[in-house]
């Protein structure tokens, strides 16, 4: 079910707004600096609880300190709040009934594309570890349990390893280490799945995008060697001890893990153009979109944040074909270039100082 309205309040630049989303198309258009991004990001802070580019803090118009993030459909309101004084407390409701954070998120589904998913590709592990949580987390409510589950025991074994020498925290870290093992296990587990699925398609939508058929190729980076995940992780966990005392904190596990692209049997950015790996990157997206889609029955919300500017004619044709079916928010600055491409019907809002509304 589409999403109807959406109110901001002290969110970024909007200190007061009430906006009507098309149940198609709505396109934000304005100026560099206008807040098109920031009514884009409103969505996504509303389904994940956190934003793409920014600390909770940063969200909170410079005057106020509390914003609030509100959207419906035709049964329900979805509001998001965040309040910095006295204390930092974050706040979901479904038509004014608190609901736990890990109960409110994949309620809503969103698959984001924007310019700097390119350090998907290019930048650090970091960035490839969050994309594959961000999916699991949203479409499998145990996955987001066990993620956090997994980082608070990696925060106690952590602080175990703060001032010890190795005899005297032996004893006191493995139980710490068998319980970090068995969560790793499932988050290695849920992760391959997913790099799984997305090999079975990343070829074929590539190809389908370009027009160029590439062999492409997922490979997850396990921090240990082949088996029995759980059982090698212990093992290991026990004999990198001492190593681990030294640098002060646990050198394996899922929180250090990757994942390389192979692309034409080589790692992609040793031979990929920058407008393969953009193309590659939009591959993943929709690959994202269709197993969020598979695993929920959700149709998620599609957020395209200038990510025309950055896409030749043909690929820009064939992501707004697309479209069809999902609700999809795009920022640009210019709305004609879309328009003239749009096979679907269309609501245009404009920031900046043409603020305003036209259905198309």
């Amino acid at each position: 079910m589409a999403l109807t309205k959406l109110h901001l309040t002290n969110f970024r630049s909007y200190i007061d707004t009430t906006v009507e989303l098309g149940p198609d198309v709505t396109l934000v258009v304005g100026p560099n600096a206008s807040g098109k991004t920031n009514l884009l990001e409103s969505l996504y802070v509303l389904t994940s609880t956190k934003s793409f580019r920014a600390k909770d803090r940063d969200l909170v118009h410079h005057q106020s300190d509390f914003f609030r993030i509100a959207a419906s459909d035709d049964d329900t309101e979805y509001a998001i709040g965040l309040r910095t004084s006295p204390v930092l407390e974050k706040r979901v409701t479904h038509n004014g009934v608190k609901r736990p954070l890990v109960r409110h998120i994949g309620q809503l589904q969103a698959t984001l594309f924007e310019p700097t998913d390119l350090e998907l590709i290019s930048g650090p592990p970091e960035s490839r570890r969050r994309y594959l949580d961000y999916i699991l987390s949203q479409t499998n409510r145990d996955y987001l349990t066990t993620l956090q589950a997994y980082r608070r025991v990696l925060r106690q074994r952590n602080a175990l390893l703060d001032g010890f020498e190795v005899e005297s925290v032996r004893g006191h870290i493995f139980s710490w280490d068998l319980q970090l093992a068995e969560l790793a296990a499932e988050i290695y587990t849920q992760r391959k799945a997913l790099i799984h699925y997305l090999n079975n398609h990343l070829t074929q939508l590539y190809a389908d995008i370009s027009g160029d058929t590439v062999p492409l190729r997922l490979t997850y980076l396990s921090s240990v060697e082949a088996g029995n995940y759980a059982d090698v992780f212990l093992k290991t966990l026990t004999e990198n001890l001492p190593r681990d005392l030294a640098a002060g904190f646990t050198t394996i596990g899922p929180h250090r893990e990757d994942f390389k692209v192979s692309f034409n049997n080589n790692e992609i950015m040793a031979v990929a153009s920058r407008g393969e790996v953009r193309t590659l990157v939009l591959a993943l997206k929709l690959a994202e979109l269709t197993y969020s889609e598979e695993q929920t029955g959700l149709r998620p919300l599609l957020l395209l944040d200038d990510v025309f500017s950055e896409l030749d004619h043909d690929r820009r044709t064939y992501l707004l074909g697309c479209l069809k079916g999902y609700q999809t928010i795009i920022t640009t600055t210019d709305a004609d270039a879309v328009v003239r491409e749009l096979s679907v019907p269309h609501r245009i809002i404009y920031t900046g100082t043409e603020a305003g509304v036209i259905n198309g």
